[in-house]
């Protein structure tokens, strides 16, 4: 608001934003009717076809009925169903003919109201099909008095809603507020008995339609509490097409001057949708350009105009509108060229010259040729509108906007009296224009009248153009407007002998003026000066800071440099000493793998079985820790080993070592767990004797077995390593504290390398426990 004030007081701003005002009332004519549109698609009328039945079906069942109201309910249903046949119409209509008549026939002999209700609300959708607006009219009346004598109110509200939503408004019907009465009367009934989902659906539709009639009426705040109260309905029974309450309430406010909430409301729809994973209209987006432009901020209008114009279907005759719109913009711009370029385009992309849309882009191209003083090409798009027959029943909003354009067409060609002509007819239908339309319509009167000399009637326009302007923009005027109204009329009054009297005065109070100009001249030379000197001491001071900053910026470009150059050698030597560190461990698993081969070959030369079985004992072991450094050297974590997969392969690598016809099962539970190398290896050579003392000594006598071994975390940073069989057990007098064989010593030397704990016991077979402590500080530590 501000800044619009800012823009008021400045007459070349206020000639530049005077177009502005072109499209905010053009959209809502489109308002009611997308309402409407939404709406069709969510009604369920009384009556229509089941789709799971199919026609033969219902002619079977037709056959077979007697006379009575199921036999009126398969009629209905038939009818309805080539009713609502798409495809070849009019045979479709013919044929549907006959079974409402043997419906009608029948209920006058059944003399039910209930089936007379469905059967005249049946033949109006025939009627609508039709286009015979007036008998379909007088079907939906009859339909109503019907209920009304049955006191069936949800018979009632559906044949209002039904009268309300396919028999469209006229201009009498609309000045008449007979259209109106038919919404709102539904609306009351919904209110009074509605429970189901759909019922307060159409309740909130039809109060939007109502706060829409109030909108053209200017009951701007009637409307609002019925937006609240729509607003209100939705979210309580999370009903479809709330973003639309939001954008009707945007146009409220935008109309009524209060730009910041029209903006907020804008916003919000377009907000809501997404939220509500709903389509997102371009006329909400539309909306936000509206806004924009009613604050006079051409450029986020016209990005939030292009939205809409390329987002939506290339052939979507809506886009005629929207491109009227960055038109109307982009003249204000000084962009009339470019503006023209996009009208061009969105008429051939779009190839609908007949949609009813056309209107907007004949309006488009009149006023674009206009502010390119291509006036005789402009004059023929006028002329096409005002002489087209079907634009006087097209909307009486839209041709107050071409009387409203026409005559700033021919005040920009100082024909005043023509533009006084369109002007007047423009202001016929005042009502229906936004207030910003209205403070330029009453600008263009004033300033005509001041040149046609009529002062009495410039006094009044220009009074109530202040009066408009003052109201949007929330100022207080009054004072102003009245101080100039009577400086006008004095002007005006005054003669040749006042002039005389007081011409010697008036000669005096000039040499004052000018001797008073003399003084404030020298005044402001005086201040300019020093205000000169104030700017040049500021600029010195300005350029030696700027000076230091551009070497100290020179500094920490140059340590910056030499910074990276660092880093990157930093990162050379990692890169070099992990592939150094790959290498050592690939280089050990490959000596420990030839070791297992000279072993194996050893093993060949010997007699003592002992011997061989200590030679295999030692390659296991040797595997083990080659398996490690294996997994080091694939993975690019150099530090530590996934001890899942690890184990995993080395259980699978000893049943194949040691299959001795055993038919020994595993049963494993392993932890994700990352460990370094120093505990890997005693856990690999631990887990490694263990197997192998359970195949040597665990099921001497069968062909077969179980052995589970886990590896989880008892407690933070605590995990245990768990191995039991199922075999015959230790010897009752076996103590593996005592216990001097190779195998028992290694597991609990490798438990005390790791700091673990190592218990053995012999219950239902021997189970072996390490609890072992793996912080992660000890990775990170390594890691570093």
């Amino acid at each position: 608001m501000i800044e619009l004030n800012k823009l008021f007081k400045k007459t070349a701003a206020v000639k530049q934003i005077n177009k502005m005002i072109v499209l905010i009332i053009l959209f809502a004519i489109f308002s009611l009717t997308l309402i409407k549109s939404s709406n069709t698609s969510a009604r369920n009328q009384v009556g229509s076809l089941n789709p799971t039945d199919s026609l033969q079906k219902l002619q079977r069942l037709l056959a077979d009925s007697k006379p009575d109201t199921n036999r009126i309910q398969y009629l209905l249903k038939i009818a309805d169903h080539f009713i609502n046949q798409q495809e070849n119409q009019s045979i479709n209509l013919a044929r549907a003919m006959p079974y409402l008549q043997k419906a009608h026939i029948l209920n006058n002999q059944l003399k039910s109201p209930n089936w007379e209700f469905r059967t005249l609300m049946t033949y109006a959708r025939f009627l609508n099909k039709k286009h015979l607006r007036v008998q379909q009219a007088l079907t939906y009346e009859k339909a109503i008095a019907i209920a009304q004598k049955a006191g069936n109110k949800r018979f009632e509200a559906s044949a209002w809603y039904s009268y309300y939503i396919n028999v469209p408004d006229t201009v009498s019907d609309y000045k008449n507020k007979t259209f109106y009465n038919r919404a709102a009367t539904a609306h009351a009934l919904y209110k009074e008995i509605g429970t189901s989902f759909q019922e307060k659906y159409r309740e909130a539709t039809l109060l939007k339609t109502m706060a829409d009639f109030h909108l053209e009426e200017e009951k701007f705040d009637l409307s609002i509490k019925e937006l609240y109260e729509v607003i209100a309905l939705d979210k309580k029974f999370k009903l479809p097409d709330l973003p639309m309450a939001y954008d009707l309430l945007s146009a409220v406010y935008e109309r009524k001057g209060e730009l910041s909430k029209a903006l907020n409301y804008a916003l919000l729809s377009v907000k809501t949708a997404q939220n509500n994973h709903e389509e997102v209209l371009g006329t909400y987006l539309n909306r936000v350009g509206s806004a924009y432009e009613a604050m006079g901020k051409a450029k986020e209008s016209i990005a939030w105009y292009h939205k809409t114009l390329d987002g939506s279907d290339k052939k979507d005759p809506f886009r005629f509108v929207t491109a009227y719109s960055i038109t109307s913009q982009m003249i204000k711009l000084g962009e009339a060229k470019k503006a023209l370029a996009i009208l061009e385009k969105t008429w051939s992309e779009v190839n609908n010259p007949s949609s009813g849309h056309e209107y907007f882009m004949f309006l488009a191209f009149g006023e674009c040729y206009a502010a390119l003083k291509k006036y005789d090409l402009a004059k023929k798009y006028f002329n096409k509108l005002l002489e087209d027959a079907t634009l006087k029943t097209y909307s009486n909003t839209f041709q107050t906007s071409v009387f409203f354009s026409v005559s700033e067409f021919y005040f920009a060609q100082n024909k005043y009296e023509l533009a006084l002509q369109f002007a007047e007819k423009a202001r016929e239908n005042q009502i229906s224009m936004t207030l910003p339309r209205q403070i330029r319509l009453n600008e263009i009167l004033y300033k005509i009248d001041v040149s046609t000399d009529r002062p009495a009637e410039a006094i009044i326009h220009l009074q109530t153009f202040h009066k408009l302007r003052d109201s949007m923009l929330s100022q207080e005027n009054l004072n102003t407007i009245e101080r100039l109204k009577i400086e006008f009329q004095a002007s005006q009054k005054e003669n040749e002998n006042e002039i005389l009297r007081k011409k010697s005065q008036l000669q005096s109070q000039e040499l004052n003026r000018i001797q008073w100009i003399k003084n404030a001249t020298i005044a402001g030379l005086a201040f300019l000066t020093i205000v000169l000197v104030l700017i040049y001491g500021r600029f010195r001071l300005k350029k030696k800071l700027h000076d230091t900053l551009v070497k100290k910026k020179a500094d920490i470009d140059l340590a910056y440099a030499e910074l990276e150059v660092n880093i990157q050698q930093k990162n050379n030597l990692i890169e070099e000493k992990e592939s150094l560190i790959k290498e050592v461990h690939h280089r050990v698993k490959n000596n420990l793998q030839l070791t297992m081969s000279l072993l194996n070959s050893q093993s060949y030369y010997l007699e003592d079985l002992s011997a061989i079985e200590a030679i295999k004992e030692s390659q296991h072991r040797l595997k083990s820790i080659a398996l490690i450094h294996q997994k080091l050297y694939q993975t690019e974590n150099l530090a530590t080993i996934n001890i899942q997969p690890y184990i995993v392969e080395l259980v699978e690598y000893l049943k194949e070592s040691l299959n001795d016809d055993k038919k020994i099962s595993f049963e494993l539970d392993i932890l994700n767990l990352e460990l370094d190398i120093s505990k890997a290896v005693p856990l690999g050579l631990i887990i490694n004797e263990a197997i192998t003392n359970i195949f040597k000594y665990a099921f001497p006598n069968s062909h077969g077995g179980k052995v589970i071994i886990s590896l989880k975390e008892c407690q933070a940073d605590h995990y245990k390593l768990f191995i039991k069989d199922n075999g015959i057990g230790l010897p009752a007098d076996f103590d593996y504290e005592q216990c001097n064989t190779l195998g028992i010593i290694l597991m609990k030397g490798l438990s005390a390398q790791i700091d673990g704990v190592f218990t053995m016991e012999s219950k239902d077979g021997v189970s072996l426990s390490l609890i072992f402590i793996n912080r992660g500080e000890d990775l990170l530590l390594l890691k570093d």
